[in-house]
């Protein structure tokens, strides 16, 4: 397409105009925007640097080289990179014509605009992502059940030899394609608040976080006390309940019912029983915490927001 239109408008070195295109197409929208802003720019400095050097010293590979030079020198330093290759290609231009006349600026300034204006259009067709996203999110739910299910079986073994943080790997790597699609997703939509996932996958990668502590602290329980059982118990809940559009609310209730338990208990009557009881009762902190985390994304998110993300029975 970029190279048929700079052909209806007669410029030369047209085909250059689809190779521009490909250049300027990048994951994202904004980042094919923001290149070719720097490309425009680059165009300028380039145009400017060719005419002085080319017409003081000539246009022969001499001439070419000492461009390339400071050209990639006032790009690396002002961050346009990303603009070398092709504005070097358009140098040659008007290297091999052996002058600058204004038309032949205007050519190669109208290779770049078809170019990046054909590569910028079709980024912004590109489909958005949020079906990947939704499929992410229902994979790395179903990991926080079966990470909570395994948390629950082991919490009430004595050996914890078999408990390993493997299910941690798979989850851990589903939240962090679930962040790099939220990001893509939101910087191909640039007229539209997509930063809703973003923040629902920070607040999966915090609460896997807090598992991690908790597996440590299930790791050194070698002795399993009767109040074990209702926090098993407690995990088994959070895992069953555990949903996008769940606020944690009922379950931070039943969250400060079990300290209230723990409180009404009789004293350990061994050091081992305290210090395992000790450790059930940082488990149960983690938890809330962990409860937490949810309630206040929650708690930050706008009517309009529930309204358009949270899927209502």
């Amino acid at each position: 397409m970029a190279i048929i239109i700079a052909t209806l408008l007669k410029l030369e070195y047209g085909t250059a105009a689809g190779i521009i295109t490909l250049l300027t197409i990048q994951d994202t929208t904004k980042e094919t925007i923001q290149i070719s802003l720097k490309r425009v720019v680059a165009f300028c400095i380039a145009t400017l640097l060719s005419f002085v050097l080319f017409n003081l010293i000539g246009y022969h590979a001499i001439s070419f080289g000492l461009f390339l030079l400071v050209f990639v020198w006032i790009c690396y330093t002002f961050q346009l990179q990303d603009a070398i290759s092709m504005n070097a290609v358009l140098a040659t231009h008007y290297l091999v014509s052996y002058q600058m006349p204004l038309s032949l600026i205007q050519n190669e300034f109208l290779l770049l605009f078809i170019g990046a204006g054909i590569g910028t259009l079709l980024n912004l067709f590109m489909p958005d992502k949020v079906k990947h996203i939704r499929n992410t999110q229902a994979v790395l739910e179903s990991d926080l059940r079966t990470l909570l299910s395994k948390m629950s079986e082991n919490l009430l073994e004595e050996s914890k030899e078999i408990y390993t943080d493997e299910c941690f790997y798979t989850l851990e790597s589903h939240i962090e394609k679930g962040l790099k699609d939220a990001y893509d997703n939101m910087n191909n939509t640039l007229t539209k608040n997509t930063k809703y996932f973003i923040d629902y996958m920070q607040m999966r990668k915090q609460q896997c976080q807090v598992l991690r502590n908790i597996y440590q602290k299930i790791k050194t329980l070698d002795h399993v006390p009767e109040q074990a059982k209702d926090i098993a118990n407690f995990i088994d809940h959070i895992g069953i309940s555990l949903k996008e559009t769940n606020n944690a609310a009922g379950l931070l209730l039943e969250c400060e019912t079990l300290f209230q338990k723990f409180q009404a208990s009789d004293l350990p009557s061994t050091r081992q029983e305290f210090e395992s009881r000790a450790i059930l009762y940082m488990l149960l902190k983690d938890f809330e915490y962990f409860l937490q985390i949810k309630q206040d994304f929650a708690a930050s998110l706008s009517a309009e927001q529930k309204e358009k993300y949270w899927e209502t029975d």
